[in-house]
């Protein structure tokens, strides 16, 4: 059973009231994960979003910066909007939706929408997803247009970025992976110590040993 709970949001840049919706529990069916860390849900998870758009100004913001508790505006949320995400923007029906979206997550990080080092390796990553959803179900890579862009943001996502448990770890390994520096990676897949049925180590482990660079389905 899915249960959601509604959240009053304000605009930190107008000052426009809202609402968006915050996930309390969700029924998993089943769900397809990849090497990259991204998980596609069935049936869909409800769409919970940390970067929201105002849906007056079109600024985008951080949710945890836009949290308010007001008990006089549950009255009058049927009078309020819906603050928007980017797949509202450009949802994915549009053939050139994934570009769009790319280009949004660039735009945010050239002008330092990302305030701190954990908020700009949140940002990175879903950019780094984002530009795996080209060729997520493709066997191609990056297209040339992109692939510097692809580069130097998993450079910078390795110079900042600091795990800390098993799982960081092999997104590390999987950065360098994609990277095509298989040296690199193989050397981290030795250095750390994996429990016996880590499936997802053992696949990526495979792709480095094959010089497999692209995103894979675990």
């Amino acid at each position: 059973m899915t249960t959601l709970r509604i959240q009053n949001i304000v605009c930190p840049h107008c000052n426009n009231k809202m609402y968006t919706i915050g996930v309390m529990s969700y029924t998993l069916r089943n769900s397809e994960v990849f090497s990259d860390g991204k998980i596609i849900c069935n049936p869909p998870r409800p769409n919970e979003q940390n970067i929201l758009i105002c849906s007056k100004c079109y600024e985008s913001f951080w949710k945890e910066d836009a949290l308010f508790d007001d008990e006089k505006l549950e009255q009058l949320l049927d009078d309020l909007p819906e603050a928007n995400c980017v797949t509202d923007l450009f949802p994915g029906f549009d053939d050139t939706s994934k570009t769009k979206i790319i280009d949004y997550y660039s735009k945010l990080l050239n002008k330092d929408f990302s305030n701190s080092e954990e908020r700009e390796i949140f940002l990175r990553i879903t950019l780094w997803r984002a530009l795996n959803d080209t060729i997520r179900y493709k066997n191609e890579i990056i297209s040339e247009d992109l692939i510097d862009l692809f580069k130097s943001n998993l450079l910078r996502i390795i110079e900042i970025y600091k795990p800390l448990i098993e799982e960081e770890y092999l997104l590390l390994i999987e950065m360098y992976r994609e990277l095509g520096q298989f040296d690199k990676a193989s050397e981290l897949l030795k250095k750390t110590i994996w429990t016996d049925d880590n499936f997802s180590f053992l696949q990526i482990e495979n792709a480095v040993k094959n010089k497999k660079s692209t995103v894979i389905k675990l």
